[in-house]
């Protein structure tokens, strides 16, 4: 397809027979694609997750955070019961 051109010196009155040329444009920028443009953005967000079911506290967390409730509960009933002692 590219092919050299023999250099001719000031001969611009007769063209360059026999040479098949290919297309500059095509060849800088690529075939033009006439294709309508979608945007994707429209697209982002639509389909599901699959790290969404990844638990977002760990198991150590969540008996850490038990432990706590439990512990607070405890003192809370200790509280409401010396409250009640006072009574």
């Amino acid at each position: 397809m590219r092919e050299h051109i023999p250099k001719r010196h000031l001969d611009f009155e007769n063209p360059i027979q026999a040479k098949a040329f290919d297309n500059t444009k095509d060849r800088i920028h690529g075939v033009q694609v006439n294709d309508p443009f979608v945007a994707s953005s429209s697209v982002w967000g639509t389909t599901r997750n699959p790290a969404s079911d990844i638990p977002r506290v760990g198991l150590k967390s969540q008996q850490f955070e038990k432990q706590i409730a439990a512990q607070v509960a405890q003192e809370m009933a200790a509280l409401d019961e010396q409250k009640e002692r006072l009574r």
